[in-house]
């Protein structure tokens, strides 16, 4: 691979990781307004002091949504009524606003209650690179082994496997790399602004998303992947 190929997936999988696919197609004259929206709707929040409602909603969107989409028979619908192809484009889209989404929630989250305690600008500061750091790095490094489709539950939506699963990067020393020290980033935000209600955003974020694991994608790692 090289140096610009390996450039522009660096730069496919954290916009990809962000919710915005560069392979969408024409499903990006809807995202990218869609997104903007989202942005603005941030900003209206912030400036209104509507970060409770819109945390909540944001986190019900996004592990309410996933939940609903991949663990019950909604894809199977979509599926069989828009056909794979259409089914997919779409489920993609709401798939990676969701993902954008999220991360807004994480931000109203870090501007509210700002100031709740003290920490010293060098500790501020060294929590904040170290969370968005090991948080963020530990988390593309295994979309970079998995991929931007498993990243996506491609294999979730489509209800088959999509490659191997296969124990490399940091797979190898953590067990759950993606949602355990992968989400430490959802903290720094919260560390910077010093918010209390952001810290406790940042923990519903990981709660969320374990529950959907255990609930939703464990058990389907287990039958289409180890029990395989």
């Amino acid at each position: 691979m090289n140096l610009f190929r390996t450039l522009w997936k660096v730069i496919d999988v954290f916009l990809a990781m962000s919710g915005l696919r560069l392979d969408s197609g024409r499903m990006l004259f809807a995202w990218v307004p869609l997104g903007g929206l989202s942005l603005w709707l941030l900003y209206y929040v912030d400036q209104n002091d509507y970060h409770i409602p819109y945390t909540i909603g944001t986190w019900i969107f996004y592990y309410g949504g996933i939940s609903l989409i991949l663990g019950t028979n909604l894809k199977r619908i979509m599926l069989q009524r828009l056909g794979e192809a259409k089914a997919l484009a779409l489920y993609d889209m709401v798939c990676g606003l969701m993902f954008f989404n999220i991360g807004t929630g994480i931000s109203a989250a870090a501007l509210y209650n700002i100031n709740a305690f003290p920490l010293s600008l060098s500790l501020k500061w060294s929590l904040f690179g170290f969370l968005t750091i090991v948080g963020f790095g530990i988390k593309f490094w295994a979309t970079w082994i998995v991929g931007i489709n498993t990243y996506y539950f491609r294999d979730l939506f489509l209800d088959r496997a999509q490659g191997e699963f296969t124990a490399a990067g940091p797979y190898k020393f953590l067990p759950n790399p993606m949602y355990g020290v992968g989400n430490f980033h959802a903290y720094a935000g919260a560390v910077a602004t010093c918010s209390a209600f952001g810290l406790w955003y940042g923990l519903a974020c990981h709660i969320g998303i374990y529950g959907f694991y255990f609930l939703v994608e464990k058990p389907f790692i287990k039958r289409v992947y180890l029990e395989a």
